[in-house]
Formats: structure tokens, sequence, C-alpha cells
């Protein structure tokens, strides 16, 4: 009998945007696949009450809303203990009584040897003599008993077949001494005990789900189906986190984003329904499968946003336009009657509510205006002030209906009786009315404020009382270095015993464009920055592999950079990025930088030192072909040559999900 389709949300303390695809996705798939669409939220202790209803309140802004009760796992302890309970009584769990000294000193042991640490099983039944007694004094913890020998695995929903080895899996704890549940436990008891049916969350949890199934075949139970999304990364390519902005869901609602612009580009990150970038929620339910989810980390990328967010403050309805404007804003309740007028001259001019806003300041500003610089010495001469003295005059005798139309036509013919170009006379008159050296048209203008506030504001500008605010102030441009000669020729030429690896120039790049290559459907083209001048323009294998929302400005790659320059398909390639791929070259991810590493850094194997050869000693001593087959990813997917790990100064270089593969 299949299980009904349920789904949960867990969010993080912070309710960060990652969360909100997740759960986006989560209500997506219950709704797909034909389930109960039951996404369900998880609050634990971690979170306070403000927190809390933050997130649903965010959850409900966006318009995914969740069925049943909230569970708090901070609840529900008596359970975690009585199923830790039950798994000693079963034989897969029992107590460990370890001091925080023994443990240390077997994690530097291990250290030592340059092995991970995993917890020997000292306290394992059958590892203690017949007469043990518990040691007085010490509240033990409770360790499940793993197995030791084959492999634990599932078939991802997103990333495909993932097995790790028993061996790396060591006996961890499920309660703590005090009592309390590990997340571990605590999440696989929850998950059970809801039903759920599906887990979709980010594959930050790949590492977690081998242990989390270790629980749920020890109790016996049935365990969800998995699938882990992709994280988000920030246009630094780091990890989506408070430091790239808004830090929560209501900041975007605050910063001026509508929350159909915010589905449609969450559902969009690390997924793709063809081509098509713009849907409806509608849409996205029907089209939605997690078939469709990359493999790969997106990119958090504001411009998207932004341009995405236009397109739907031009399609909103204006009454609701102006009901959220409202009340981001109240200070434009007393303008709304004209607001209303105004709405179509304003929404192409608005790519957030906040810019909607700044756009219909000539509107709601106290008088005197605050003029920009610019604008007020369009009003300052004497020729500008007798024009506009005589366009008070024409206003003043104007007699026909006050609409945008029968404005144009007087001040047309007005400048025709001056004689005048109407730029002429609408540039000082944009100054006087809006402050401002661009608005939108002035015959519109001029309609929405009305005939007496067109006049009070020339007037105010002839009697000068419009303070002046400032351009800003361009920062000073960088000295430009000088170019020094290099002294003595060539490089010296490295030692003849130095390791092959070492001879390769292998650096941390960062995407700062790309774009498909116009002639060839297996090529991406691209510039990395990898700490020089200016950024290097690479070519790369990866469009059968990559959508171009994955493969995008500020992403970290790994990137070859002294090979010589080669035309691939017609572009010059300097450079060449680096990625995992099975034997058939059918499956290819690319290699993920760790957090805090520096765009530019080379990589390097800790014992290996020498200077990477000059580009044309890599291709006539055949230093790629030397290093690439020894160039692989282990068994713990991290890169590794020759079986050392290559090293950036924040860490190792991984790839999401294959392991014991070649590196190219």
């Amino acid at each position: 009998m299949t299980r009904p389709v349920v789904t949960r949300f867990a969010p993080s303390p912070t309710g960060f945007g990652a969360d909100f695809k997740n759960v986006q996705h989560d209500s997506a798939d219950s709704v797909v696949i034909g389930g109960e669409a039951a996404a369900m939220a998880r609050a634990s202790e971690r979170h306070d009450e403000g927190a809390v209803n933050a997130i649903i309140q965010g959850m409900d802004w966006l318009g995914c809303k969740h069925d049943g009760d909230i569970i708090r796992q901070s609840t529900r302890k008596a359970r975690h203990k009585e199923v830790a309970e039950s798994m000693i009584q079963n034989g897969r769990a029992y107590k460990c009584y370890c001091s925080k000294e023994e443990l240390d000193a077997l994690r530097a042991e291990a250290e030592a040897k340059k092995e991970p640490f995993r917890y020997p099983g000292t306290y394992r039944p059958e590892n203690l003599p017949p007469d043990f007694k518990p040691p007085e004094g010490v509240e033990p913890v409770v360790r499940i008993r793993t197995d030791e020998d084959g492999t634990t695995g599932w078939d991802d929903l997103v990333q495909g077949r993932i097995d790790f080895p028993n061996k790396d899996v060591d006996d961890f704890i499920i309660l703590r001494a005090d009592g309390s549940p590990t997340y571990l436990l605590a999440v696989v008891v929850d998950d059970h005990d809801m039903e759920i049916s599906h887990v979709i969350r980010g594959s930050d949890h790949i590492s977690n789900t081998p242990r989390q199934l270790q629980i749920y075949k020890a109790c016996g139970w049935e365990p969800p189906q998995f699938g882990h999304i992709p994280l988000i990364h920030g246009p630094d390519g780091q990890k989506l986190s408070k430091r790239h902005g808004a830090t929560g869901v209501e900041q975007y609602e605050a910063l001026g984003y509508l929350p159909e612009a915010m589905r449609n580009y969450l559902a969009r990150l690390s997924w793709s329904h063809g081509n098509d970038e713009i849907f409806t929620t509608e849409q996205a339910i029907e089209w939605f499968t997690l078939d469709g989810c990359s493999k790969s980390p997106s990119c958090f990328d504001f411009d998207k946003l932004n341009d995405l967010n236009a397109h739907y403050i031009k399609e909103c309805d204006k009454k609701r336009l102006l009901d959220i404007a409202c009340k981001l804003y109240p200070e434009l309740v007393p303008f709304a009657e004209k607001l209303d007028m105004a709405v179509d001259m304003l929404k192409p001019r608005a790519k957030t509510i906040k810019e909607y806003r700044e756009a219909a300041s000539f509107i709601w500003s106290p008088r005197p205006l605050e003029m920009e610089e610019k604008a007020a010495k369009n009003v300052n001469s004497d020729a500008a002030k007798q024009l506009l003295k005589d366009v008070i005059d024409a206003i003043k005798e104007y007699k026909a209906e006050w609409n945008a139309a029968e404005l144009e036509t007087m001040l047309v013919a007005f400048t025709q009786a001056k004689n005048l170009k109407l730029g002429q006379v609408a540039q000082p008159l944009r100054s006087c009315l809006t402050g401002s050296t661009a608005s939108p048209g002035i015959y519109e203008v001029m309609w929405v404020i009305g005939k007496e506030e067109c006049i009070g504001r020339i007037e105010d500008a002839l009697a000068g009382k419009n303070s002046v605010k400032a351009a800003p102030v361009s920062a000073p441009a960088a000295p430009k270095e000088e170019k020094k000669e290099k002294k003595g020729g060539a490089a010296p030429a490295p030692a003849a015993d130095q390791p092959e690896f070492t001879k390769l120039e292998i650096k941390v790049g960062l995407l700062t464009k790309t774009w498909p290559h116009p002639d060839s459907d297996k090529l991406f083209c691209e510039e990395i920055d990898v700490g020089e001048k200016e950024p290097r323009s690479v070519a790369s294998g990866l469009r059968a592999f990559y959508s171009e929302a994955e493969f995008c400005a500020g992403r970290k790659v790994l990137v070859v950079t002294n090979l010589k320059p080669a035309k691939m398909a017609g572009f010059e390639s300097a450079g060449m990025v680096l990625a995992a791929s099975n034997d058939d070259h059918s499956k290819v991810e690319l290699l993920e930088v760790p957090e805090g590493a520096q765009v530019g850094e080379r990589v390097f194997i800790e014992g290996l030192t020498g200077e990477p050869f000059q580009p044309n000693q890599v291709n006539k001593k055949n230093v790629l072909k030397n290093v690439l087959p020894d160039l692989k990813m282990n068994a713990d997917k991290k890169l590794c040559w020759q079986d050392k790990i290559v090293l950036t100064s924040a860490g190792p270089i991984t790839v999401p999900t294959m392991a014991n593969c070649p590196v190219g």
C-alpha cells in the first residue's frame, strides 16, 4: 500500500531564504505526488516565540501554508527518551561512560595518525568484562550500535544513489548524559510519529542521512524517501547567510518584494522547467518534480530577483499594489487618491515597492521640495526664472479640463508661441515640480499633482525656498600601479625532482560572468577572477550537466591557470575548470571550494613544495597528463592527488555526492 504523502518543514532559527526554497519544494512535492499537501513545521527549543511567529508569518506571506499543528521537539523529550530506552532493551543501543578526557585523548591519537576519529565502541556490551560495574557518579550517554560492515545507502530523489561505508559511521550519541536527545534521534522519532513520507532538505544534511537510517533500522521503522536539494550561495560563492543581506523572509517583504515574485524566484533556484523563467504558482505546482532539481548549488542573484519583481509589479492589480505600498509606508496613506491616479506611470519605474515609493516622491514630498543639484541649476538663470513666471501665467489662464492630454496641448502651444523647443520648457518645469531631472512625463506629473500645487511649487522655486541636495561624492580613483619590468628574463626553472602536482598552478576562482558558447552546445564561456588584474577567459564543457542558472556569476570554482591558451570552438580559453566525473563521463560535478577560501589562492598538499611551471613548459613537459591520472575524489568525497588531500587555506575541496572517481 502506498504511503500518503506528508512532508515537513524544520526551519533554522533565522528562517532564512534557503529554508523557504525547501518549504516550497516540500509543498509542491506534496501536491504533485497526489498527497495531502501536508507541509508540517517543526520548532525546536532553539526558537523563541518571536522567531516562531516570524517564521509562520513569513510562510503565510509567501503563500506556503502548513497543515496540522506545529510540532515542537522541546515538548517531546519523554518520547525521545522512551525510544532510546527501547533501543537499549533490544540491544541496538548501549550506555557509554567515557569521560570527556578519555574521548579527547582518543581524538588526539587519531589526529596524530592523520586518521578520522571514530569512537571505538569501548562500552559495547561485548567489549566489557562479565563483572563490569558502571563507575559511580558518572551519568552515561546512550550510543546507538551501528552496523560495522557493508554500506548504508538510499536512492536520493535529487542526488541519485548515495552509499556510505558503515566503517565510517561510528556509534554516535543519541541521548546525552542529562537525558536530552540529540538532533539525530529527535528528528527520526518526530518524522516517524508524524508519518512523514518525504524528507526534502538541503544537501548539507546528506552526511546526517546514513546515521538517521541506522536509527530507523534499529527501531524497525520504514524510513521516508530523502531528497537533498543543493544549497543557495551568495554572489561571493559562499553559502547564503546573514552577511549577504536580508536575514529572514519578513525582510524581503520590508524591502519591497512581492510574494509571487519570491515564490517564482525561489522555486527557480535549483529547479527548472525547460527555459521557463516566469511562471505562476499554479504552473509551478503543475510542472514541479524532484527530477527537475539540479544537483549543484545555485547563486542568489538580487539583480535577477529585482527584474522578476519588476515584472510582477507591472502585472499587479493597482488597488493591491497601493495597499501593499501603504502597508509598508504608512506615510503614503494621505496621498492614496493621487497614487491611484499615478499607478500606471509609476509601475515601469520600479523594481521594488521601495523604488515605487521613491518614484512617487513628487506626489508625497512636502513643500518646499528638496532639489537635486542638477535640477536646481535648471531654475537658477534669469532666463529660466522668466520662463517659469510665464508658465505660471499660462497655467492660471488655463480653463480646459485638467488632464494629461489637454495639458500637453497647452504646453506645446506655449512652447511654439515662445519659439522654444519643448525640452527648454520641460526641464526647468520638471525641476520645480519634482525636484529632479528624471520623472514620469511632465504632462502626467502636472495632472497628478493638480493645478494649485503646480503653481505653488513653481513659486517656491522662484522665491528660492528649495533646499539643494548635494550630488554624491565619487570615491577617488585608485592610483594605477606602475608596471615593473621583470629582471633576469624567464622564471627560474623548477627543480628536476619537483613533485608533478606542484608544477601545476591550481587556484580558487570566482565566476564573474558566464554565457553559452554561441557555436557549441557543449560549452560555457566564462570570465573567472583568479586574483589577477583582469579575469581569465575560459571555456568549459559543462552545458550538458549544468543550467545557466546553476553555472552563474558568484560561484567559486577550481581553475588550472598555467595552461597555454587554446581555442575551443573559436573561443580562446586560458585555463581549465576542474570537475569530478564518473568513468563514462555521463555524470559530472563541479568541485566545491570550502567557505572562507580566498579567490586567487593556490591550492596545496602538505609536504609538497615547488613553483608552478610556465605555460609553455606545462605543455612541453606533459605536466597535465602526468598529474590528472592521480587526481581523484577519495571515499570521503575529498580531492586527492596520489592519496594526499588537496587543501585550501579553509580546508579540503569536496563534491556533493561523487566518491572514488577521477577529476579533470
